[in-house]
């Protein structure tokens, strides 16, 4: 293997940093999950023992407890979940440079260029197992490959605090086709109907075949089988390649039962990704709305506007537009909601001008952001914040921003 790529993830994460915290977690089963007092609640992670009691990620805790009568339910800690990510990260950094996060508790790691200073692949590998444990307190399971998306199935496939290699197609052909990176439910159904079923099946399909039947994705699914994906392990600093989409979603703490909820929560969401687009110095002309009700069903739409923007209120009155002609109610609530920007450019499109004479892209919508950006930048997230949010503070207690860890989907690149 010429590119050495690591995928390491952390186990159980944020189950393994509240056992940190409270030792006496590790002998019972335990899981995170959202406040049972103000929703229904959804199980976020679980330790080993609630694992081997059947208790799944993304069920109710209601479920959870049907299966585990003595499960232990702990809120979620997001602070100390971000203090010990960092710390993981800080030590990959002693590797490597390229260090690419997907998510709190995973990265991928270029190493190519670090074997000749550490030795070998097995020394890299090891010593960061060893070292996560013994200094943080925390397990990994490491996946290594050539390539990202074997690697990533690498780390899917290794026992906790461990690694598993994969060097060739050989290596992983007869696993399941939904084992890949990007394979959900009803993708992997479709392949199923087709006799696609496993790595080997796709592999060895034709790429015509797969965009056939999955139209652009199975094209890209046909390269990931083979392990023929390009894209780098992105530097902390390297700005080299572009970043196609910028976004942030939210469980939350209860059900959404009307248009009012979903206004409170979704503004939250426009507000913190235009934010991300300020810093980045990008303007968005497409807008991504995602929802995900209570049986777990979920519904994506988008819309593109008439010039590229980078106001928050250009999101939010374009998501709840697409909310609205896509016909969509609460029949069934809604406890996920993703807002998310593409076709991006660090250039603004001449503004249009209208019948009026009046400018779209509105200069006073753009004070305000800049205003609000200034103030939560010296004086943090909650010195400002909407009318509507503190009539529901339980709902709008959430700073997407800083909690959850955002990348562009560079692994699709090619």
């Amino acid at each position: 293997m010429n590119k050495i790529i690591l995928h390491c993830d952390l186990n159980c994460f944020y189950a393994s940093v509240e056992m940190l915290y409270h030792p006496e977690l590790r002998n019972v089963p335990m899981a995170i999950a959202g406040d049972p007092e103000n929703r229904h609640g959804i199980i976020l992670a679980k330790n080993v023992l609630a694992k081997k009691a059947g208790v799944k990620t993304a069920e109710a805790i209601f479920e959870a407890k049907n299966k585990c009568p003595n499960l232990i339910i702990r809120k979620p800690d997001y602070d100390s979940y971000t203090y010990y990510s960092n710390q993981v990260k800080k030590l990959y950094y002693e590797y490597t440079d390229k260090v690419e996060s997907f998510g709190p508790d995973e990265c991928w790691l270029d190493i190519s260029s670090s074997i000749k200073y550490f030795g070998s692949i097995k020394y890299i590998v090891e010593n960061i197992l060893r070292r996560v444990k013994e200094e943080i307190g925390l397990t990994l399971s490491i996946g290594v490959s050539n390539n990202k998306i074997w690697a990533k199935l690498g780390s899917d496939i290794a026992a906790e605090d461990s690694y598993f290699v994969i060097s060739k197609l050989e290596d992983i052909e007869n696993l399941p086709a939904n084992d890949l990176l990007g394979v959900g439910f009803h993708t992997y159904e479709k392949l199923k109907s087709y006799g696609l079923y496993s790595i080997k099946d796709v592999a060895y399909s034709s790429q015509d075949y797969l965009k056939n039947i999955l139209g652009k994705n199975g094209e890209t699914l046909w390269y990931f089988a083979n392990g023929y994906d390009l894209s780098k392990v992105r530097r902390y600093d390297d700005d080299e390649e572009e970043i196609k989409s910028i976004g942030n979603s939210s469980t939350t703490i209860r059900d959404l039962y009307d248009l009012d909820d979903l206004k409170l929560v979704l503004n939250i969401l426009c507000d913190s990704v235009a934010s991300r687009i300020k810093e980045a110095g990008l303007f968005y002309k497409t807008i991504h709305l995602s929802l995900r009700d209570k049986k777990l069903k979920w519904r994506t739409m988008q819309k593109s506007l008439c010039e590229n923007s980078d106001l928050a209120s250009d999101i939010f009155n374009t998501a709840l537009e697409l909310f609205e002609i896509n016909h969509l109610d609460f029949k069934i609530p809604y406890r996920s909601i993703g807002v998310s920007v593409s076709n991006l450019s660090n250039k603004k499109e001449t503004s249009i001008i209208d019948l009026n004479g009046n400018i779209k892209y509105s200069l006073k919508e753009k004070k305000k952001d800049v205003a609000i950006y200034d103030i939560r930048k010296r004086f943090g997230y909650y010195s400002i914040r909407n009318l509507r949010s503190l009539e529901d503070e339980k709902l709008a207690s959430f700073n997407p921003k800083d909690e959850h860890v955002t990348h562009p989907v560079s692994y699709f690149g090619r």
